[in-house]
């Protein structure tokens, strides 16, 4: 590793053994990235592609488009997953007897289960 040692007053000084002395400054090279040659850089996209290449990949873009698009509509599974909660199939109702905060919550909730039909 290479080094330089200055004074107090600026000038060079040669170290004797590993000793740096008081006041002294002790300046190291340092490579930052920026430094990098430029064949070294990452250049995403340099590489060009084939037409065929170019062809699959926008057909698997437009492919995975249209599913994230689709996928939405698809039909709820038809079995429930093991250990899953059943849906209700109707709001809650009030019970006999419920603070207004138990109503309003129970209706809130069964608006928001249904929300995804609006």
């Amino acid at each position: 590793m290479t080094y330089e040692l200055f004074d107090k007053d600026g000038k060079r000084i040669t170290p004797v053994g590993n000793v740096i002395p008081d006041g002294a400054t002790l300046r190291v090279p340092q490579l930052v990235m920026d430094a990098a040659p430029r064949s070294l850089l990452h250049r995403p996209g340099s590489v060009p592609l084939a037409a065929s290449e170019r062809d699959a990949r926008e057909a698997a873009y437009e492919d995975r488009k249209r599913r994230l698009s689709d996928q939405w509509r698809s039909p709820a599974p038809s079995e429930p997953v093991a250990g899953a909660k059943p849906a209700p199939t109707a709001p809650l109702a009030a019970v006999a007897g419920a603070s207004d905060a138990d109503v309003r919550y129970a209706a809130r909730c069964g608006a928001l289960e249904q929300a995804w039909r609006n």
